[in-house]
This record gives structure tokens, C-alpha cells and sequence, in this order.
């Protein structure tokens, strides 16, 4: 038999698929302009896949196909297989075929028959054409019939160059005796627009044999520099996108190879959030940032709110609200907010009407009769503290039961006038009415929905005035409404107490509680609160106050970007 129909010795089918490996490596990146993008996958992967026996012998069928293109196009001109070491002839033609043979292409296959070139008819015959030998147009020499000889038919003496016919591959003469560049993956941490980076690329060759860098070009600009002797990549990225970095390793450090990297450099999350205006023709504009200050001698009451970025990048109103007031004959102090609901299309409106009517109700209540009796109350407090407790808490039930109810009617008449239903005005309320005297604070709260109320100080210690409203999903919570009113659960959401050496009163809505403390569990930790004091403190002793706190509610979380409302009595 030929030398085509011979089986391969195992050295021979070495030789054989190292060439069909660097074909299929070829496709991976081996060259300037790779075909595939293997950054995705593990060199493990790769490595397993461009060895397997299936990769191996679709490229043996993919350049025998493509060696029948270049013999019918360019006749007589011989296309020659890249010597690998010591390849033979034998082998050269296992891997590329003599195409004098008008029958398909074979290649053992582990014992198998030999599989024909895809494409191929069930006669045999190649979708592909074929060059008729009676026609070729490059004559057969007298020698052409001498594949057809046996086995035993002597061949060319070693200094004697045989004679071609069509579809032999002439000899190269000497081979190159150069091995291939040894391969390495690179990989890099992703990194972040605007935030440092301190990172070492890591580099492996298929067999898992550690490498070391000896050159990392990063690009002009992107703000990252590289650093040999700690072979550590750092700096701030000025530029986010996805960069193929080009480098220079070595195994020895002697010889070095050349590879790359790729580099994710992610952007920052704020530069994505755009902020837009609401339509000029929405009803109930409002102010994207509102604050107040109230000052005194020995007091001072302040809040502010401002537009979440969600409102901005939806280019939506902002739907919180608040109310403050100081009575200085009564000596009452009052905070209110309130958060409207963002699937409420009036809730702007809904949150400002219920702050306004509640607000009114409390401060005219407790400049007359009503206040007037809780003074009386308080004085006997430290005699009999259970007693005056209750005595002051049914006051303060029915106080701020009027005036949720007084909320209420607000937003459904209002309602009525645009032909809206009430639910379109869905807010929360939180509310809390304060008489300070001397170093004592007395405080009574109501608490509808989420967000928080705390009586705050001395520093490690917290008391909450009441629950969070919460729903089966994030972000659901209890809104004011005649139902919610009605509920005889109603007086749980009172609470009063008295203090002493209390720093602050705070109220704020969600979008200021949910960052800071994240659980119900977060909001009882006076830890969260010395945190919150101790980013507060600074600010309240600037000039302005009320809008350095509406610059800092500004201050930017992942995953909440509501509106954010926060009220204070300090």
C-alpha cells in the first residue's frame, strides 16, 4: 500500500496533530488578528478543546479543503505545509493529501475507517470541485503512475530530488529546527472608574507553570501605571471600557514571549444616572431641594429634603415633604414628614397635604386647651410616671388621631376636585410634637409607615418610637387612608416618652433610613446612629446648616436612590 494508506506511527501522529493544533490555536489568538475571543474561558478549557480528537480532525478536513481551493486556482504553484522539526514526507502527506487522487481525503481515526470531507454526496463525490487529470494543466511526469506501485518500490537515493506530479507537496529542504513559543493566559481583576486600584496580573501556562511579567503596556491616559519589580498594576482609572493590554513574559528570565490581557475598567455607577425635568405642564410642581432652619437660644429645628436620583433619571417630582413649627409662648415644637407613594401619580401633593393639615391641627391644639393640660400633666411626672404616662398618652391619641383624620379629608377632597381617586395621593405620615424643659425632652410621636423616628443620646444609646410599616416586598409599606385610621390597631402608633441629656430628635423617611440602616434589626443598633450623629455633627455647625444637610442627602448608595427627608430638633 502508499504511504497515504499506511497507518501513522505514534511519533508520526505527534508531529501530525501538533500542526493541527497550531491551525486551531491559530483561531484563538496565536497571531495579530485572532478569530476567536477566548478571554471568556479558562486556558484549561481551550487547552482541552484544541487538543481533542474531534477539533483535530475538522481542521485536518478544513485544510485539505482548503489546499483543494488553492490547487484549482492557482495551478502548478505548490502550497507547502510550515516544516515542524523533523517532519517526513510520510507525514506531510498524512496531514496534507496528495489531491492527484481523486478519491476524499482520509485520516485514521483510532482503528475507525476514515471519515470523508463534509460536504460529501452519499456516491462519494465532493460538493467541491474537483480538477479532471485528463485536463490538468500541468502535464503528469513519467513518474506519475509510481504511487500506484508496491510497497517494496525503492525511492529517490538521499541526494537525488524526485520529480513532482500534481498534487505532491515538494520538500522544504532543511527543516526549521525551532519548538513554538510556549503559550500563556493573563488574567487582571476587574477595575472601577474613579476608584483606586492596586492589582497583580496573574499568568499561567497551559500546564499551570506560574510566569512572571516582565512589561505591561497600559494605554495613555487611562490612568493606571505598571510597576516591574512588584509586577503590580495601579493607579486611579480616569476611563471606563474593555482594554486588551499587550505584554512581555518570561518563564526564565532570559527569553521572553509576548501575550495579553484583557482589563475591564467598569464605570462609575453615578456618571450612569441622568437628571432630567419633569414636563412643563405636570400639576403640583415642587422644589427638587427644600430646607428650613428655626433657631432659638438654647434651640434649634431644622429639615430638610431632596429629589432621589431615580426621580431624576425618571425626570419625576420629588414626592416627600415636611413640616416644622415652633410655638414660643406654648413652648411646643413640631416635625413632620412624610414620603408619597412612588406608584401614586399625585403623591407630591398627597405627602404636602398631609404634613400641612396634620401639621396645622397639632400646633393650634397644642397652643390652647390641650397643651395647656399636658403642661399640668408633666408636672406630676416624676411622682407617678405610669400614671401621668397614660393619663398624657390618651391625650395624645386622640390629638393625632383628629389630625391624621384631618390629613385624610384634605387628600380626598382635593381628590374630588381633579376627579382623581385618593389612592393616586398615597403618602406616609410621621409625626412628633416636643416640649423641652431644662436637660428633660417629653416626647410623643406618631408613626404611619416606613422611615424612622428616634429619640437619640447621650452617645450608644437609641430609643425608637415606634415600627416600620413594612409589606411582603421591598419597598411596600402602610399608607394614610380612612382604612388605616379606622384600624383598632390605630393607638400602637402612638408613642411618648420622657428624656433626659437627649442629643437630638430625629424623623426621616426611608430614603434616609434604608442606606443607614438597612433592617428593622440595623435601626435598633445605636452604633448606626453614632454614625449617622457623627456625619451630622459637622454639618450642623456650619453657617447654613439646613443646606449643607440637603447637600449631604445628596450622598450616594447603591440600590437606594429615593428621595430622602430628614428632621431634626437638636
Amino acid at each position: 500500500m502508499g504511504a497515504k494508506d499506511r497507518p501513522l506511527t505514534a511519533e508520526q501522529r505527534r508531529q501530525r496533530d501538533a500542526s493541527l493544533e497550531d491551525l486551531i490555536w491559530g483561531l484563538f489568538g496565536q497571531n495579530n488578528v485572532p478569530f476567536f475571543d477566548k478571554s471568556s474561558f479558562s486556558p484549561t478549557l481551550v487547552e482541552e478543546f484544541v487538543r481533542s480528537e474531534e477539533a483535530l480532525e475538522a481542521a485536518e478536513q478544513f485544510a485539505t479543503q482548503l489546499l483543494q481551493l488553492w490547487r484549482l486556482r492557482y495551478p502548478g504553484k505548490s502550497l507547502r505545509l510550515r516544516p515542524r522539526g523533523n517532519l517526513s514526507d510520510t507525514v506531510e502527506r498524512h496531514v496534507l493529501p496528495d489531491f492527484s487522487d481523486k478519491s476524499a481525503p482520509e485520516r485514521p481515526n483510532k482503528g475507525q475507517d476514515a471519515k470523508p470531507v463534509p460536504n460529501a454526496d452519499a456516491e462519494g463525490k465532493s460538493e467541491m470541485p474537483t480538477t479532471d487529470q485528463g485536463h490538468s494543466p500541468v502535464p503528469a511526469t513519467a513518474d506519475s503512475s509510481a504511487s500506484s506501485q508496491s510497497d517494496s518500490a525503492p525511492g529517490p537515493s538521499p541526494d537525488t530530488k524526485p520529480e513532482s506530479r500534481p498534487g505532491d507537496i515538494p520538500s522544504t529542504g532543511t527543516p526549521d529546527p525551532r519548538p513554538p513559543d510556549p503559550r500563556a493566559s493573563f488574567s487582571l481583576p476587574n477595575a472601577k472608574v474613579g476608584v483606586a486600584y492596586a492589582e497583580t496580573p496573574q499568568g499561567r501556562t497551559p500546564e499551570g507553570i506560574q510566569v512572571r511579567l516582565v512589561d505591561v503596556r497600559l494605554p495613555e491616559g487611562l490612568g493606571l501605571g505598571f510597576d516591574p519589580d512588584r509586577g503590580e498594576v495601579s493607579g486611579t482609572p480616569a476611563h471606563e471600557g474593555d482594554y486588551r493590554i499587550p505584554l512581555r513574559w518570561t518563564l526564565d528570565g532570559k527569553e521572553t514571549y509576548s501575550g495579553d490581557c484583557l482589563l475591564i475598567v467598569n464605570p462609575d455607577p453615578q456618571s450612569l444616572w441622568k437628571v432630567l425635568e419633569p414636563p412643563a405642564d405636570a400639576p403640583y410642581r415642587k422644589d427638587h431641594i427644600d430646607s428650613r432652619l428655626i433657631q432659638g437660644d438654647d434651640y434649634r429645628i431644622l429639615a430638610a429634603s431632596r429629589r432621589g436620583r431615580s426621580h431624576e433619571h425618571a425626570g419625576s417630582f420629588r414626592d416627600d415633604d415636611f413640616h416644622i413649627a415652633r410655638d414660643p409662648d406654648s413652648g411646643w415644637d413640631l416635625i413632620l414628614v412624610a414620603d408619597g407613594a412612588g406608584s401614586a401619580p399625585f403623591s407630591r401633593e398627597g405627602s404636602r397635604l398631609a404634613v400641612s393639615a396634620a401639621g396645622d391641627h397639632l400646633s393650634a391644639s397644642l397652643a390652647g386647651e390641650m397643651g395647656t393640660r399636658v403642661d399640668e400633666a408633666l408636672a406630676g411626672w416624676a411622682e407617678d410616671p405610669q400614671e401621668t404616662a397614660r393619663a398624657i398618652g390618651t391625650e395624645f391619641h386622640y390629638l393625632f388621631h383628629k389630625a391624621a383624620q384631618l390629613a385624610v379629608q384634605s387628600i380626598e377632597h382635593e381628590a374630588g376636585t381633579r376627579g382623581a381617586a385618593a389612592r393616586d395621593y398615597a403618602t406616609t405620615l410621621l409625626a412628633a410634637a416636643i416640649r423641652r424643659q431644662g436637660s428633660e425632652t417629653f416626647l410623643a410621636t406618631f408613626w404611619m409607615g416606613d422611615g424612622a423616628i428616634a429619640a437619640y443620646g447621650p452617645r450608644g444609646r437609641v430609643r425608637l418610637m415606634g415600627t416600620p410599616d413594612g409589606g411582603e416586598f421591598a419597598g411596600q409599606t402602610r399608607f394614610l387612608d380612612r382604612a388605616s385610621i379606622s384600624d383598632q390597631g390605630f393607638a400602637k402608633r402612638i408613642g411618648i416618652g420622657r428624656f433626659a441629656d437627649l442629643n437630638a430628635v430625629l424623623l426621616m423617611t426611608d430614603g434616609v433610613s434604608d442606606p443607614r440602616f438597612e433592617t428593622d434589626n440595623g435601626l435598633s443598633d445605636p452604633t448606626r446612629w453614632d454614625a449617622l450623629w457623627d456625619d451630622l455633627v459637622p454639618l450642623l455647625e456650619l453657617p447654613d446648616p439646613e443646606q449643607r444637610i440637603a447637600d449631604w442627602l445628596g450622598f450616594f448608595s447603591p440600590g437606594h436612590h429615593d428621595d430622602r427627608t430628614i428632621a431634626l430638633l437638636w
